[in-house]
C-alpha cells in the first residue's frame, strides 16, 4: 500500500514517535527532542476507558521547558490548533481534542490498519531469530518410582511456556528434565517391591503396561507408611516413657524463675526421679512424657543437671517438643451474676461512647499478649498409662508385632541394606532398580506428549552421583572448599549464606554436591550463558549458595544463574497430603477432566464429529484447561486447583480463550462456505469505524510489550491476562456485529480480515502459553 509505514514489534512506540515529531515540528524544537519526548506520550487503557475517548495523550506539562514563559494550558491550545490542520495527512493523527494542559488523540485508522497487516501478513507476530543468549530451563525434575500429581503440573506448564517465550524472543533454548532416580525414595519403592513379590509369589512382569508407573507409585506410598513407626502405634514416639506424676512443689531457690517446679515422677514400678519442670497444664496423678537419662532430645543427651541446687533427672516433655500442637486452654466458665455485671458495663461504655461523638474515644489499649510456659504433654487415659511403659507400646495398634519400635528400626534397616546394594551394583539390585525406572520414565514421556512439553536433554541424578563427589574432592584441593571435621564444606558466611556442606564426613554427597556437576556440565559441555531452575520455593537459600559456590569456582554465568521460585498448588479444602490421600495423581486428574469434559463440551457432538476429533478436542481443551489455570497467577503465589471453575466456559479460563478463537475462524467458515449476504470485496480499513474495533487494535499493539515482560520477569501470568482481555473485547464485537450480513463486498472483506487478525493473535497468546488452539469447539 502507498505510503505506509514501516513498523516495528511495539506500534504503539512507534506511533508515540511519530506523534513526538509531529509535536516538535508544530513548535519548532529540534526533532532530536523527539526520542525524548515520545516516553512521556501516554497510552490509554482501553478496558477502562470511556467510549470515543483518545488512544493517546500528552500532559503539556513537559513542554514548557521548550516554550519559555507560556503555561502548559497556551501550549495544548497551540498544539491543537496546529495539528488539527494535519488531520487528514498525518500518518498517525484521526482526530486531536485539548482539554486545559492535556492533548488528546486519536490514532488514525491507517496506522491501527497497517497493524492490521502487519498481524495477518507481516512480522508482528512472528518469531525473532534466535541470535540472543543461549538459555536452558530446566523443569519438571520428577523423581521415579513416585506418581506425577497435580502440584508437579504446575512446574511443567510454567517450564514448557517459558521455553516457548524465551526462544519466541529470540533465544537458542535448551528444555532440561533433571530425573530423581537415586536415594532414600528409591530404596524405599523397591523394599516394598521386594516385600510384595515375596509375600504374594507375584510376578511384575504380568502388571499391564500402562499400569506399571501407577502400581510403583503405590508400593512408594504403601512403603512410606509402613516404614513410619505411626503405622504401628497410636503414640509414635520412640525413647518416651509414661512417667506418673506424684508430687509438684515450688522451687526452692529465690532466684529460681516462677514457672519452675520440682516434680516428683514414677518412671517404674518401684522407680522414682526428681525432675526440675518448667511447663503447665500438669497435675499430681497425669501420666506425662518422660526422656530418661541417656535419651536424647534434639540431637543432645539427656544428662543429670543441677538446676539452682535441685538435681533434675530427665525430661518432662511438652507438645511442641513432642512435634505436637498445644490443646487449647478451657475458657473458664463464668457466673450468672459475673455475666449481668458485664451486660450492665458494656451499656455504661456504650451510652458514653455515644456522646463522644462519630470517632470519639481516643485510642484503644493494646492487650499486651503474654508467653506462657509450654504445656507438658499428658498421655490419653485410654491408653492406661502404666508407670515406665513405653508410649509407642501403650499406643500399639500391630498386636501381632511384639516390639513396634524394634520392627520399624529393623525395616529401615533393610532399606540402608538395599539402597548400599544399589551403589556398590549389586546385580540383583540394580536389575530390579533399572526396570522399575524405566517403567517410570515411560510414564512421564506418555504424560509430556499428552501434556505437549518438549525436551531436548534428561539428566539423572546417578549420572553426576560420583563425578560430583570427585569434583568436590578436587576443589577443596585447590581451596575453594574447606574441609571441617572430615566434611568439605563451602564457608558462605561472608556473603550472609552460612555453611553450604558439600561431602559428608563418611564421603556421602548431597543434592548440592550434584547440582554443582550438573552446572559444569551445562556451561562447558552446551556452552549455556544463562541457566533457568524451575524448583519451589522450598530451594530458594539452595540455590542461592550453590550460585554462588560456581561463582567461587569462577564460572561468569554463574551471574546468570536464576532460580525461580514458585507456590503450591492447594485444594480449596487446604494442601494436599499423600498420608491423608487427597493428592490427585495424574491419571486421575485427566479421566476426571475428560468425563467433565466430555459431559460439559463434546456429548453434543457425538455422531456429528469423527470419534478421532472428538478425543483431540477432549485432550487440547484438558491442557488448555491445566495449563491456563496454572499459569493464571502470579509465580510466586499458591493457586487453589478447582477443576469445574477452571474448566468453565466464561470468565478467565483456557477453554474460553480457545472458544474466542475458534469464533474467529469460524467467520471465514461461513463466508467461504457461502452464507454471507454478498461476496468478498477489498480489504478497506477505514471502514472499520466503531470503538470497538478500535479498542481491540489498540490492544493488539501492546503483544510484543506484554511478552517482553514476561520474558523479563519469567511470569507468564501477564500473557494470561492479556490474551483473556482480547478474547473478551472479540466475543463483544462478534456478539455486535453480524459479519455475514454486512451490507458491501468490501466492508465483509475488511470485517473478515480484522476476524483474522484478532484470531492469529489470539491464538499466538495461547501456542506461547502451550495450548493449541482448536479450529472448531
Amino acid at each position: 500500500m502507498e505510503g505506509e509505514l514501516k513498523l516495528s514489534l511495539k506500534p504503539l512506540e512507534d506511533a508515540k514517535l511519530l506523534i513526538a515529531n509531529e509535536v516538535c515540528t508544530a513548535l519548532g524544537i529540534d526533532l532530536k527532542e523527539a526520542k525524548g519526548l515520545a516516553p512521556k506520550i501516554q497510552i490509554a487503557n482501553v478496558h477502562s476507558r470511556k467510549s470515543g475517548s483518545a488512544d493517546v495523550a500528552l500532559r503539556c506539562f513537559v513542554l514548557t521547558r521548550y516554550q519559555k514563559g507560556k503555561k502548559p494550558q497556551e501550549i495544548a491550545q497551540t498544539l491543537h490548533e496546529e495539528l488539527k490542520k494535519k488531520v487528514g495527512t498525518s500518518p498517525v493523527i484521526q482526530d486531536i481534542t485539548v482539554s486545559g494542559p492535556y492533548l488528546n488523540i486519536q490514532l488514525s485508522m491507517k496506522f491501527l490498519g497497517q497493524v492490521m497487516t502487519s498481524v495477518t501478513k507481516g512480522d508482528l507476530l512472528k518469531a525473532l531469530p534466535q541470535n540472543k543468549e543461549r538459555v536452558m530451563i530446566e523443569y519438571s525434575q520428577p523423581n521415579t518410582h513416585k506418581a506425577f500429581h497435580v502440584g508437579h503440573m504446575r512446574n511443567a506448564a510454567l517450564g514448557d511456556c517459558l521455553v516457548r517465550m524465551f526462544e519466541f524472543c529470540g533465544h537458542p533454548v535448551v528444555a532440561a528434565n533433571y530425573f530423581g532416580d537415586e536415594g532414600a525414595h528409591i530404596a524405599k519403592c523397591l523394599w516394598k517391591t521386594k516385600r510384595y513379590v515375596e509375600e504374594k509369589k507375584f510376578d511384575i512382569d504380568s502388571i499391564a503396561e500402562k499400569d506399571r508407573a501407577g502400581w510403583l507409585g503405590n508400593m512408594y506410598s504403601t512403603a512410606v507408611s509402613e516404614l513410619a513407626l505411626g503405622n504401628l502405634t497410636d503414640l509414635p514416639f520412640p525413647n518416651v516413657i509414661a512417667a506418673k506424676v506424684l508430687e509438684v512443689k515450688d522451687h526452692p531457690a529465690a532466684d529460681a524463675p516462677k514457672n519452675w517446679h520440682v516434680v516428683t515422677v514414677q518412671i517404674g514400678k518401684d522407680t522414682k526421679k526428681t525432675v526440675v519442670c518448667g511447663g503447665r497444664a500438669y497435675k499430681v496423678g497425669d501420666f506425662v512424657g518422660y526422656l530418661p537419662v541417656g535419651s536424647r532430645l534434639k540431637n543432645k543427651e539427656i544428662v543429670e543437671k543441677d538446676m539452682k541446687g535441685i538435681l533434675s533427672c530427665g525430661v518432662m516433655l511438652g507438645y511442641t517438643e513432642m512435634g505436637l500442637s498445644e490443646p487449647a486452654d478451657p475458657k473458664p466458665e463464668k457466673k450468672a451474676e459475673e455475666k449481668v455485671e458485664e451486660k450492665v458495663e458494656e451499656t455504661k461504655v456504650g451510652k458514653k461512647k455515644k456522646k463522644k461523638g462519630k470517632g470519639g474515644g481516643g485510642k484503644k489499649s493494646k492487650k499486651q499478649k503474654i508467653k506462657l510456659p509450654s504445656k507438658i504433654y499428658i498421655v490419653d487415659p485410654i491408653y492406661n498409662p502404666t508407670p515406665g511403659v513405653s508410649l509407642p507400646e501403650l499406643g500399639k495398634t500391630a498386636k501381632d508385632i511384639e516390639d513396634v519400635v524394634a520392627e520399624i528400626k529393623k525395616r529401615n534397616t533393610e532399606v540402608g541394606d538395599l539402597l548400599r546394594a544399589m551403589e556398590e551394583g549389586d546385580k540383583e539390585a540394580v536389575a530390579l532398580w533399572e526396570k522399575t525406572k524405566k517403567w517410570s520414565l515411560d510414564e512421564f514421556k506418555r504424560i509430556y506428549a499428552w501434556l505437549d512439553c518438549r525436551f531436548d536433554h534428561d539428566f539423572f541424578e546417578s549420572e553426576v552421583s560420583e563425578s560430583s563427589r570427585k569434583l568436590v574432592i578436587d576443589l577443596e584441593k585447590k581451596g575453594v572448599l574447606q574441609k571441617v571435621q572430615g566434611a568439605i564444606c563451602a564457608n558462605l558466611e561472608k556473603f550472609k549464606l552460612g555453611f553450604l556442606i558439600l561431602l559428608k564426613s563418611n564421603g556421602a554427597g548431597l543434592y548440592a554436591t550434584k547440582d554443582l556437576q550438573l552446572a559444569q556440565i551445562k556451561f562447558e559441555q552446551f556452552k549455556i550463558d544463562k541457566s533457568i531452575y524451575i524448583v519451589d520455593a522450598s530451594q530458594s537459600l539452595h540455590f542461592k549458595q550453590v550460585f554462588k559456590v560456581l561463582e567461587l569456582m569462577g564460572y561468569q554465568q554463574a551471574k546468570k544463574c536464576v532460580h525461580l521460585p514458585y507456590g503450591m498448588v492447594v485444594l480449596p479444602s487446604g494442601k494436599m497430603s499423600s498420608r491423608k490421600g487427597t493428592v490427585i495423581v495424574f491419571t486421575t486428574l485427566r479421566k476426571n477432566l475428560n468425563d467433565h469434559l466430555e459431559k460439559e463440551y463434546m456429548a453434543k457432538y457425538k455422531g456429528q464429529w469423527s470419534p478421532e476429533e472428538i478425543e483431540n478436542a477432549k485432550r487440547q481443551l484438558a491442557v488448555g484447561t491445566i495449563k491456563y489455570g496454572m499459569l493464571n497467577h502470579d509465580v510466586a503465589k499458591d493457586i487453589v486447583f478447582e477443576m469445574s471453575k477452571w474448566s468453565a466456559k466464561t470468565g478467565t479460563t483456557g477453554p474460553y480463550n480457545m472458544y474466542a478463537y475458534t469464533r474467529t475462524v469460524g467467520i471465514k467458515a461461513k463466508v467461504d462456505n457461502g452464507e454471507a449476504k454478498c461476496s468478498l470485496g477489498k480489504v478497506d480499513y477505514s471502514l472499520l469505524t466503531s470503538q470497538l474495533e478500535r479498542d481491540i487494535l489498540v490492544h493488539i499493539c501492546g503483544f510484543w510489550a506484554i511478552l517482553d515482560d514476561c520474558v523479563a520477569r519469567q511470569n507468564p501470568s501477564p500473557m494470561c491476562s492479556f490474551v483473556y482481555n482480547l478474547s473478551k473485547l472479540s466475543n463483544l464485537w462478534y456478539e455486535n456485529v453480524n459479519v455475514l450480513k454486512s451490507d458491501t463486498p468490501d466492508l465483509l472483506a475488511t470485517r473478515v480480515e480484522f476476524a483474522a487478525c484478532v484470531g492469529k493473535t489470539i491464538k499466538t497468546c495461547l501456542a506461547l502459553l502451550g495450548i493449541t488452539a482448536l479450529e472448531r469447539m
